[in-house]
């Protein structure tokens, strides 16, 4: 059954570039191998994360290119879900690419550091959730950082236990206890759904049980070389309250190299059985090399004769010998499939190789060891069409085995692809491979007739031989564990799922000129047929958004420039004061500080006067001003004229407007409403301050708790600011620190009848907000009818 390619989007950066790591003349790409990922099952879809993926580059001439191994850095999860049929002509690669899932902090970045590429490792689940655990760093520390030393990932998909308002689909980084080592690789992993648990058995860790890098240095600290003799299990029974343990393996538990484990339905809370695994594996010695070929070949064949189990209710080990199994066995997979009526359990066994000669052919036969006699069965010879090793398998159906990902041998220099592409089924009944998988296609699982032939009865189950032959049981206990039924009621079967429509099949390698577009098959220039579209509104849409972008900013400097507002009203309370005067209701000028803005005559002339007498100065000492002219500060507010209404500013303001003055405000607040770092200088000559000697009124003083807070010099300094500048009709126009800073609409000190505390300062504040307008209302006593 050959798969085809179809075209991997390695996140462009804008349409129409150029795909990140493609060669010139490449048009599409396919999973070529996928070297030890890590992978769970939950419900419907299928998640796969890490290992070596290389892809083969498919070029305009037809050709392909080598395998290119792209490391992804991005930490992309692949996911595949049952409800996708295929067949020979399906883009399986595009099936796994569909919907990805990304371990990057903000879902597309990079992920190193959070949660890099690892290599080897596992992935522990249930039905609802997972986390991964253990692995090795694709890269060295140069292009990864190392995760966090006691941090592990986990994904949860579903909700489950006690309900969760706020809960999300997405990631959750969990603690691990300091007896848990997150720097292990090389285990056996083994989820138990219905038991909310999972286990990760044995592996290899670093002399110093440090980081393990899948290409160390050269002085190998970071070489997973010593055998690990730990069970780690992790209890998911109550979601965000994962439990993490630690147990030492026996020494009748011999400790290995990428061993297989399968639960199964047996006893309390069901077994565990440990398949295969070797030691001293080529891939930790130097040169990918064993350090002690002759050591593991004696050792590893022992994993297939005595099978080790683990009663996980009560804590115990055993083990049984078997006999005419494979030989050294390591990077298989292996699933479980229990007879109807549970007389037997088959473990079926597929692939892998015998972990010390990379280059010979790897294993293509499928195995069964059938329990409780615990007989071997080879039950499918292959033909090695399907030859691989760290892939994974599930079972979609009962009678249903889904190979995953995998490598081939390496003879030459060149690497091999999969022959069958990256995903191949198997029937579990038949023992025969299949070309095809449709979701609504499937059946009970039947004992395989060469399995009856070993065991006794029928597809249905009924086997006659049910003790260990010929050794006989290890230890009473085990066999009484074998006699102790499951309670199956547990295991929830999400099956059968809905058949979703998929694409066409397209040729493997497009002819240049096609039609579709789609790199996998027939695209001219390796863009999909949706590309053109899509970027036609987007297009559309950024074209729009500048254009509505560049008027408003249009359209804002026209009205700042002509110093009008958007509403293009004129300030309500101008209109009365000038009505209250008999003077014209022409619209005032908005304040601004630009020196561009127009300004009134009077005032015009004013700061002409003004910078005439004395230059500008960015600073002057208070001593210094008091016998020299001030400069006026640009202004665009006309002159306060209200001494013909019997209505000073700070009248209207206090009495009349909504801007009244807190008197339970302190002096801090105008500090820091008049720019927080100008010193008080800047601040007092924002008011208007009348000199002593013109008639009218000492400005009042500031009440007691404030003129504590405010230093001596600016005391001297408001007396120097009341001589002011004269602006020929009166008044006095206030000096400021310099040429540039402006004064807002002056304002007349209270008069003699304002009530204590209704400083100057507090009426000139309340005239300061963003539009600068005058609200008030006026009242009969002002108008003089009372």
């Amino acid at each position: 059954m050959r798969l085809h390619c179809f075209l991997w989007p390695v996140w462009v950066a804008g349409a129409g570039a150029q795909y990140v790591g493609w060669a010139e003349n490449q048009v599409n790409t396919s999973i070529c191998a996928w070297y030890q990922p890590r992978a769970a099952l939950i419900r419907d879809t299928v998640y796969l994360d890490g290992g070596n993926v290389y892809w083969s580059p498919g070029l305009e001439d037809g050709r392909y290119g080598l395998p290119i191994d792209w490391g992804n850095y991005r930490g992309i999860i692949f996911t595949y879900n049952l409800s996708n049929p295929f067949d020979a002509e399906t883009n399986v690669t595009k099936l796994l690419i569909d919907d990805t899932v990304s371990k990057a902090l903000d879902g597309k970045g990079n992920a190193n550091g959070a949660a890099p590429n690892f290599v080897d490792g596992a992935m522990l689940y249930n039905d609802a959730e997972f986390f991964m655990y253990a692995g090795e760093l694709f890269r060295n520390e140069d292009i990864y950082r190392n995760p966090e030393e006691d941090y592990v990932i986990g994904y949860q998909a579903y909700q489950y236990g006690v309900d969760k308002p706020a809960w999300a689909p997405g990631f959750d980084t969990k603690p691990l206890p300091d007896e848990v080592n997150r720097y292990i690789a090389y285990g056996a992993a083994v989820s138990a759904p219905s038991e909310n648990k999972a286990w990760y058995f044995s592996g290899m860790v670093t002399p110093t049980r440090g980081d393990i890098w899948n290409n160390p240095d050269s002085d190998r600290v970071h070489v997973a070389e010593d055998i690990s003799n730990t069970l780690i299990e992790l209890d998911m029974e109550e979601q965000w309250q994962e439990e993490w343990k630690n147990s030492t393996l026996p020494k009748t538990v011999k400790g290995r190299a990428n061993a297989e484990a399968v639960w199964v339905p047996v006893g309390e809370q069901g077994i565990l059985v440990i398949l295969g695994g070797v030691t001293h594996p080529q891939w930790v010695g130097k040169y990918g090399r064993s350090d002690d070929e002759e050591a593991s070949e004696e050792e590893s064949p022992q994993f297939m004769r005595a099978i080790d189990i683990y009663d996980i209710a009560n804590d115990e080990w055993y083990k049984q010998e078997t006999e005419d199994g494979p030989g050294a066995r390591t990077r298989g997979c292996a699933v479980v499939a229990a007879a109807s009526d549970y007389s037997s359990f088959n473990i079926y066994y597929y692939g892998g190789f015998d972990g010390l000669n990379i280059i010979d052919p790897f294993y293509d036969d499928v195995w069964v060891l059938s329990l409780p006699s615990f007989t071997w069965t080879r039950l499918n010879n292959g033909t090695d069409s399907h030859a691989r090793a760290g892939h994974k398998c599930f079972m979609p159906y009962p009678d249903q085995m889904m190979v995953f990902g995998g490598d081939t041998a390496h003879p030459g220099r060149g690497k091999g692809c999969l022959e069958n592409g990256p995903i191949v089924l198997f029937n579990l009944s038949s023992g025969e491979w299949m070309d095809s998988y449709h979701p609504e296609e499937h059946g009970d699982y039947s004992v395989p007739d060469k399995v009856v032939q070993a065991i006794g009865g029928d597809g249905a189950g009924g086997a006659t031989l049910t003790t260990p032959v010929p050794s006989g049981w290890a230890t009473d206990a085990l066999e009484d564990l074998f006699s102790s039924s499951y309670d199956t009621d547990k295991i929830t079967t999400w099956g059968p799922y809905p058949a979703v429509e998929t694409d066409e099949g397209r040729p493997e390698v497009p002819s240049g000129n096609g039609e579709d577009g789609g790199g996998g098959g027939g695209g001219g220039g390796g863009l999909p047929k949706w590309v053109a579209p899509v970027l036609g509104v987007v297009l559309g849409l950024m074209a729009v958004t500048a254009s509505i972008v560049i008027f408003c900013l249009w359209r804002r400097r026209k009205i700042l420039s002509s110093g009008s507002t958007d509403y293009g009203t004129e300030d309500p309370g101008r209109r009365i004061l000038s009505w209250i005067k008999g003077q014209p209701t022409e619209k005032a000028a908005t304040v601004t500080t630009s020196e561009d803005a127009p300004m009134s005559p009077d005032m015009a002339e004013a700061k002409a006067v003004a910078h005439v007498s004395s230059p500008a100065s960015p600073r002057h000492d208070h001593h210094e001003m008091a016998g020299t002219p001030i400069a006026e500060l640009d202004d665009t507010s006309p002159p306060a004229e209200l001494s013909d209404t019997g209505l000073s500013p700070s009248d209207v303001i206090q009495k009349h407007s909504r801007h009244a003055w807190d008197k339970t405000r302190s002096m801090s607040y105008y500090s820091s409403f008049s720019g927080g770092t100008q010193d008080y200088q800047s601040t007092i000559s924002r008011g208007s301050f009348p000199s002593a000697s013109d008639g009218r009124p000492d400005s009042p003083s500031l009440p007691n708790a404030e003129l504590s807070r405010v230093p001596e010099q600016m005391q001297s300094l408001s007396e120097t600011l009341a001589a002011g500048t004269g602006n020929g009709d009166g008044s006095a126009t206030p000096a400021g620190r310099g040429a540039t800073e402006q004064v807002d609409t002056p304002v007349s000190p209270p008069t003699a009848e304002d009530s204590p505390g209704e400083d100057y300062l507090s009426a000139r504040e309340a005239l300061v907000s963003p539009l600068r307008k005058s609200a008030f209302h006026e009242n009969e006593e002002d108008l003089g009818k009372k």
